[in-house]
């Protein structure tokens, strides 16, 4: 038994309270090491007399269910219910030789008199209070995103343009002092367009008044950008995405603000007498530290700063009912400031969604006090390596798939904002070398999540980009055709929720070059197969073999034998039928 492989830890991604009475349970082993592993958990009565005057604490067995096994690791998995909402527990491992307890203090023999009743040597999950269980929105794991870049979607209202507004089908000046005219009456304008997509959810990039075309550099938090509308036209906007049942994400810039805003202007001009100098971090040269150039960061612990961002944050939600905020930099701005922030906007809004942009593990942020999602990067990154960019194998993928997946707790999953690209990453087309099937193999990846998925606007028509600024090329409407692969596959995962964030993944056959999976829910289950490599016969697994299947893909019946044949870079969605 390779104990140094076992792992397990209590109030954390390996212990967590689902719901009000729930704790999900995992415990993490080297692949193929353990034959059983079961929970070792209170029972009915806690505590029996084995001989008069000799009491014993009595528990019972509770089999574990090996969830993944990936090329390291193999992952166990439990949910109980715990008598009066807390428990002493330990697992007992078991190998072709051993059988073991593994405790909080480490490793026994299940038979050790003094240790079977020491319960302070267990692992505890002292109490489930309803206020530490981690919520999401509910309406969050159901969201399909369309993150859009205003300046470059779709201009709906020439007057706001200036003279030095580009023409759209310019393609050379791309910088963020480049400007193109989008604005919200041209997201206004295709609603219609998104919601016939399968888009239930909009999320843009910064609209408040900021010098360039990105406006990540703040100038007035409280003022639209001119050459995007008015508050008026946001309002008009939100409500026109509600009554099509979409909601309506913004980006808060809050490490950091623009140079050109007013407090920072006023400590340009007046050095440590302004009243905004505390404000921003700066040092004994007289230098101040930025985000990046021209956006000096913001001292979120300052009172007064986080008091007029708390203030902006509340604005927005009290305005125009804004149904969530997107956190940039969210990981360099203080735990404390994210606290309060998020008390301030769900006072406001129960349900608004509160999503950082966090590239790396979250769980910090994560614990119920902060945000209810992060963009997460880290279960797109596999699916890009693996099927776009073929950098790595299935194998691999698979590691690092369930690796991700593993980070977070479910009910953490379902918060999350999955997404393949964006404005800050070279678009999945490019990465794929322009192959329409291999991108359409991402997405179809991305499909079978948990929580809410994200495309950025064009992926629709495979729009190409390189890292900024040419990722953020001007929206293509030309190339825009009425039934397309993504809008296909948008609304299978809502005709089929077993697909999303209602199934589990249970992976089936992993080669080199091919995948066999299966979303699992309570009502129904659909297979995923992927073949990465030239056209070849795929062995079946035996659930598989000899079945009729609906291809959710063609909509015509398949049946199968032990084999199937794929062609090269090819994927198929299949419903088992009823004969």
């Amino acid at each position: 038994m390779d104990k140094q492989a076992i792992f397990h830890k209590t109030k954390s991604n390996y212990a967590y309270a689902f719901d009000f009475e729930t704790v999900h349970l995992k415990v993490r082993s080297k692949k193929n090491d353990l034959t059983a592993v079961n929970l070792w958990v209170d029972n009915e009565p806690s505590w029996v007399e084995e001989t008069p005057g000799k009491w014993v604490w009595n528990k019972k067995e509770i089999p574990m269910a090996k969830i993944f096994s990936t090329k390291l690791y193999d992952y166990w998995f439990v949910a109980y219910k715990p008598k009066d909402y807390k428990m002493r527990y330990g697992f007992i491992v078991e190998d072709q030789t051993e059988r073991l307890v593994f405790s909080e203090r480490g490793f026994f023999e299940v038979e050790d008199e003094f240790f079977r009743n020491d319960i302070n040597s267990y692992f505890s999950f002292p109490y489930i209070h309803e206020v530490d269980v981690f919520t999401a929105p509910e309406w969050v794991k159901d969201t399909v995103w369309y993150q859009i870049f205003p300046d470059r979607f779709n201009n709906g209202d020439k007057s706001n343009d200036n003279e030095k507004t580009y023409p759209w089908d310019e393609k050379k000046e791309l910088g963020q002092h480049s400007i193109y005219g989008g604005d919200l009456r041209g997201i206004i304008d295709k609603l219609d367009y998104l919601q016939r997509l399968g888009i239930n959810g909009i999320y843009l990039t910064p609209i408040f008044k900021a010098p360039t075309s990105h406006k990540y550099d703040t100038q007035d938090y409280f003022e639209i950008d001119p050459a995007f509308g008015t508050k008026e036209e946001l309002r008009e906007l939100v409500d026109k995405a509600h009554q099509r049942n979409m909601r309506v994400m913004l980006d808060a810039v809050f490490n950091h603000i623009g140079e050109t805003s007013y407090q920072f202007q006023d400590v340009l001009k007046n050095g440590k007498a302004s009243k905004y100098y505390q404000w921003f971090y700066f040092e004994e040269n007289g230098e101040y530290r930025n985000f990046t150039p021209n956006m000096p960061k913001l001292r979120t612990t300052n009172p007064e700063v986080k008091e007029y961002l708390l203030s902006v944050a509340s604005y927005w939600i009290q305005e125009v009912d804004i149904d969530g905020w997107r956190l940039d930099v969210a990981n360099e701005v203080d735990h404390e400031f994210w606290r309060a922030f998020r008390q301030q906007v769900k006072k406001m809004k129960s349900d608004v969604y509160i999503c950082g942009e966090i590239w790396h593990d979250s769980q910090a942020w994560l614990n119920g006090d902060q945000f209810d999602g992060v963009m997460n990067y880290p279960l797109a990154k596999p699916i890009q390596e693996w099927l776009a960019t073929e950098r790595i194998d299935t194998e691999e993928f698979v590691e690092e798939f369930v690796q991700a997946l593993m980070r977070y707790g479910r009910n953490q999953n379902l918060g999350m904002m999955t997404l393949l690209d964006s404005h800050d990453t070279t678009r999945i087309t490019s990465w794929a070398s322009e192959d329409r099937q291999k991108v359409d193999m991402c997405f179809v990846m991305l499909l079978t999540v948990p929580g809410s998925i994200c495309f950025y606007y064009g992926s629709e028509i495979y729009m190409s980009g390189l890292e900024d600024p040419d990722n953020r090329r001007c929206m293509e409407w030309g190339k825009i055709t009425n039934n397309t692969n993504l809008s296909h596959f948008i609304h299978l995962r809502k005709a089929y929720p077993e697909i999303g964030s209602y199934g589990t993944h249970v992976f089936l056959t992993v080669t080199n070059y091919s995948l066999i999976f299966k979303k699992v829910a309570d009502k129904g289950e659909t297979y995923f197969i992927f073949n990465t490599q030239d056209d070849t016969k795929i062995e079946l697994p035996q659930e598989m073999q000899h079945t009729r299947f609906l291809n959710l893909l063609g909509k015509e019946i398949v049946d199968t034998t032990n084999e199937i044949k794929m062609n090269a870079n090819n994927y198929l969605i299949l419903k088992k039928e009823s004969r």
